[in-house]
């Protein structure tokens, strides 16, 4: 009789998941949740009592009077070549004319093609130079990085740090990442080159598995931070939901560095130019990069955007994002939602 009950309740569940398929209903709801009035009654809904009032406001901007997206400042850096004169450029922009990279620091990016291995994901020749630079034109004494994978760019981080503070703890980078074992090969562990290719750096690293954004509010401060560093799962709206939960730690007036934020485009014509990639064109970093309404600057591949001196500024330009199709897998649409509203709720 048991069995009988199993199979009847397993027949009925075949034919409701036909059903929903055939009507469409999952898609249909999908759709309406995402349309702009359902999102703001969400986030109304979803956080603390004492911000909705800021969140109406915040979402009845988004509806009544979008703000376009800002034009960004570009300051590409291609080849070593270029890096003294690109980066007295960025500094100008980042308000420090007149510094200059750290001693060591052209001999240290020069040794990086000898001491690397080319790694699936990791940062290309033109975005570690744009990261180093930045880093060591602010100079921040602590910088978070949300996305591991194996540990390069943790390491160009580190680097950089280093050279501006000495090599005695005085600076670090704690790096996050949700995998204990890295992603691209998972017979290694996450941040595996961390010791193997940058041996003298591993005091200043520290390394957090399995972590997610929300962990940053456990090893952070609110508006402790000048820089973050995001480059985690590229999946629309992932980005900007590790955004928003870096977002309290930051300070006003702060930089996010986003990479791959050309990543759909360049994947897209890869595929159209029958070349097999291995991964989808995912556009999550590029949407938030090129849709920011506030200052930002692209460095390529590799972005910066600038907080708001009021981050509440930033409820109406994550709303709207939030009705872009999501490319994250559809049962888990709501969960993503909720989790970026909650995240709103940390803004106020």
């Amino acid at each position: 009789m048991r069995e009988l009950s199993h199979a009847a309740r397993d027949w009925l569940r075949k034919v409701r998941k036909a059903v929903r398929e055939f009507f469409m209903i999952d898609r249909a709801i999908a759709a309406v949740i995402r349309l702009p009035v359902m999102i703001s009654l969400g986030a109304v809904r979803h956080v603390p009592r004492g911000c909705r009032t800021k969140i109406l406001r915040g979402a009845i901007r988004s509806i009544a009077t979008p703000a376009p997206a800002g034009p960004a400042e570009v300051c590409e850096i291609n080849s070593l070549a270029d890096f003294d004169s690109r980066y007295a450029r960025l500094a100008a922009m980042l308000g420090h004319a007149g510094r200059n990279p750290s001693p060591g620091e052209l001999e240290f990016l020069n040794s990086i093609a000898k001491r690397r291995t080319s790694y699936p994901g990791n940062i290309g020749p033109s975005d570690y130079l744009f990261l180093t630079a930045f880093i060591s034109i602010l100079a921040p004494r602590r910088v978070i990085e949300i996305g591991t994978l194996t540990g390069f760019s943790a390491g160009i981080i580190a680097a950089a740090l280093a050279r501006r503070h000495g090599s005695d703890s005085a600076s670090w980078v704690d790096t996050i990442d949700i995998n204990v074992e890295c992603v691209i090969d998972k017979t290694r562990p996450t941040g595996f080159e961390i010791p193997e290719t940058f041996p003298e750096l591993v005091p200043l690293i520290r390394l957090h598995v399995p972590r997610n954004a929300t962990f940053l509010l456990q090893i952070a401060e609110r508006d402790e931070l000048q820089v973050t560093f995001i480059d985690a799962d590229h999946r629309h709206p992932l980005p900007l939901l590790d955004l928003l939960r870096a977002a309290p730690c930051v300070r006003s007036g702060g930089w996010i560095v986003l990479h791959d934020i050309r990543l759909g485009t360049i994947t897209r014509k890869a595929i159209e130019a029958g070349h097999s990639v291995g991964w989808e064109a995912d556009y999550g970093a590029q949407w938030l990069f090129n849709y920011w309404p506030f200052r930002k600057i692209s460095g390529g591949n590799i972005g910066a955007v600038q907080l708001p001196h009021e981050k509440s500024a930033l409820v109406p330009f994550a709303l709207r994002m939030m009705s872009i199709q999501f490319e994250t897998v559809e049962k888990h649409a709501r969960a993503t939602q909720r989790a970026l509203y909650e995240s709103l709720g940390a803004l106020c």
